[in-house]
């Protein structure tokens, strides 16, 4: 059931936060969905959106929304033809290089809300916030959209990805390593100290240590006015 509520909210572009509100359940309702959901809190969220077939939501049988009969069944993430949403994990970040800030890298987080990027990044599976000053490319609180690589034979050098390790989580331009066993994960941002020292100087990372990686395939910049995206796959 929490499945179908959260491909429901995908589709609707419904954070959950905002769902929990609107329909006056308790914070982190969604998250706490096992098999089944109380008769009063259904009837809660009919009420707010009485289009959601509730008997879908329950048994997964039918269609999601009683406006649309032909709507086929949600086994996996779908959302409206001319919405391109992809998942936003506000609770976790990147840093720059500094590790003065702890990146959540710990356990598999709830996304907070679902970004509609259009025809940007269809491949993105997912984004995150960014934070530090090594990469000028991406101001601090922008929010990246990432694809993940699964073969280490597909990484392309002089790219922009996000390193996830148990320790930490960065966002660099990466290189061959030192030999073939590591990555070199380099800074854009060139700044030195007065002696001529990197501030944000490269590192070398283990294959063997690497959890994750993700190519960076733009970012997007949400102001009053709406989002504003930018596409790093013309680089």
């Amino acid at each position: 059931m929490k499945k179908r509520l959260l491909d429901f909210l995908a589709y609707s572009g419904i954070s959950q936060k905002k769902f929990e509100v609107n329909c006056g359940l308790s914070n982190g309702f969604v998250d706490k969905v096992g098999d089944s959901i109380r008769t009063n809190n259904l009837n809660k969220i009919s009420t707010v959106y009485p289009d959601l077939n509730i008997n879908w939501l329950k048994t997964g049988e039918g269609s999601m929304l009683k406006s649309d009969p032909n709507n086929v069944q949600f086994n996996d993430l779908k959302v409206a033809p001319s919405k391109n949403l992809i998942p936003f994990y506000d609770d976790v970040t990147t840093i720059g290089g500094v590790n003065d800030r702890n990146a959540n890298t710990n356990g598999v987080s709830s996304p907070s809300e679902y970004i509609d990027t259009g025809d940007w990044f269809r491949e993105a599976t997912a984004a995150i916030r960014n934070y530090g000053d090594s990469m000028i490319e991406y101001s601090p609180g922008c929010i990246l959209a990432l694809k993940e690589v699964k073969e280490r034979q597909l990484i392309i050098w002089g790219k922009d990805y996000v390193i996830e390790t148990s320790e930490y989580r960065i966002t660099k331009r990466v290189q061959r390593g030192k030999d073939e066993e590591h990555i070199r994960a380099y800074s854009s941002n060139t700044e030195t100290y007065p002696d001529g020292q990197l501030v944000h100087e490269y590192l070398d990372v283990a294959w063997k240590d690497i959890r994750r990686i993700f190519l960076v395939l733009g970012y997007v910049v949400k102001k009053n006015g709406g989002t504003i995206v930018f596409s790093n796959q013309n680089k």
